[in-house]
């Protein structure tokens, strides 16, 4: 039963930190909530990734926002590690995925995060799983193909 908890627990983080980038993306770095004082500097990380979305130095958060992710999994991780682990395995996931999407991959996931950059950048906020999307009704299904070379 307590291995049943602990990957109960992991999953339910990998989740949780594929919502929080979904809320974070959507309401922070395209929404209301960048005008803040503490959060309109991360929002503005992301506008140049928007900018210069093929530019592999916008890809990732800035080291104090790595930081801040990091200091939070750690924290949980004294307190429930499966759940922390589960967190920090969706911030790997999601950092593979989108470095992939940048650099071409087609894949439905590559797809996906591209029509947020190409085509509409008011949906497909999810990142790494557009199942997510679908969820909070900001799914948009125009995927951009990209040409082999």
């Amino acid at each position: 039963m307590e291995l049943l908890s602990a990957l109960l627990l992991l999953v339910m983080g990998h989740f949780f930190g594929a919502y929080m980038f979904y809320f974070f993306h959507r309401h922070i770095f395209h929404g209301s909530l960048g005008k803040y004082p503490l959060l309109r500097r991360w929002k503005a990380i992301h506008t140049r990734h928007h900018r210069r979305p093929d530019d592999p130095g916008t890809f990732f958060f800035p080291w104090w926002a790595n930081l801040l992710i990091w200091t939070l999994a750690v924290g949980l991780f004294l307190v429930t590690p499966s759940f922390a682990l589960g967190l920090a395995s969706f911030f790997a996931y999601y950092a593979y995925r989108h470095r992939s999407a940048h650099v071409g991959a087609d894949t439905r996931s590559g797809r996906h995060h591209r029509s947020h950059h190409y085509g509409n950048p008011r949906a497909n906020f999810s990142g790494a799983y557009p199942f997510v999307d679908r969820v909070f009704g900001t799914y948009d299904p125009a995927a951009i193909r990209i040409k082999k070379q």
